[in-house]
């Protein structure tokens, strides 16, 4: 993957300068994840912001020179093997029997980075409750008891996720380059832990 280029920010705030602190607390229900997410894809920018009925703004940004970045989006290549353990056993560690358990096998691990899955959460072998939650957030999300699963589904996604962002942050990474998938579409996503790394917002 190509990180030295164009990322895209969507946001229904207005940016003048890229920060992890006011930011609101809040997309939707949810709080906001510790870093900052981009994509090179300009509908899924728009999309993570609330799709084009909510009117989000997109940034632009890049990297500057000599930022510590992890592209992990094919591990063994464009990362070191020990690189992309070194951060699963950290993700492994944050919440041990909690998490994605994509993360608690290696090559789950590998696959999920290259496809973008492991941005989402994969249901315990014989955890029968989140398996019946998971069934009925797919499938009766227009029920009640349905759109209380999508939210708690969409809750233990984002604690997921928020496992490898607090990773990243204690293995020293300004930021993480990886994929995510998003209805049977794989994008780049760069996953940015130091505002401090980005050339200032540019709206797009």
């Amino acid at each position: 993957m190509n990180i030295c280029t164009d990322w895209l920010h969507g946001t229904p705030s207005t940016i003048t300068q890229w920060t992890l602190t006011e930011r609101g607390v809040l997309k939707g229900r949810s709080p906001l994840h510790k870093g900052l997410f981009f994509t090179k894809n300009r509908e899924f920018a728009v999309g993570s912001a609330g799709g084009p009925n909510a009117r989000p703004n997109v940034y632009q940004a890049t990297l500057k020179p000599g930022a510590h970045v992890l592209d992990i989006s094919d591990p063994g290549v464009t990362c070191t093997p020990q690189e992309s353990e070194q951060l699963r056993q950290l993700v492994v560690s944050r919440r041990p029997g909690k998490g994605n358990i994509q993360a608690e096998y290696q090559e789950y691990w590998e696959n999920g980075w290259r496809t973008g899955e492991i941005m989402k959460y994969a249901v315990r072998p014989g955890d029968l409750q989140m398996a019946q939650m998971a069934h009925l957030a797919l499938y009766q999300r227009e029920t009640a008891a349905g759109l209380r699963a999508w939210n708690l589904m969409q809750q233990t996604t984002r604690d997921c996720i928020e496992d490898i962002v607090d990773a990243s942050i204690a293995a020293g990474y300004q930021a993480v380059a990886g994929n995510e998938r998003q209805y049977g579409v794989t994008y780049p996503i760069l996953i940015v832990l130091d505002p401090n790394i980005l050339t200032s917002p540019v709206k797009v």
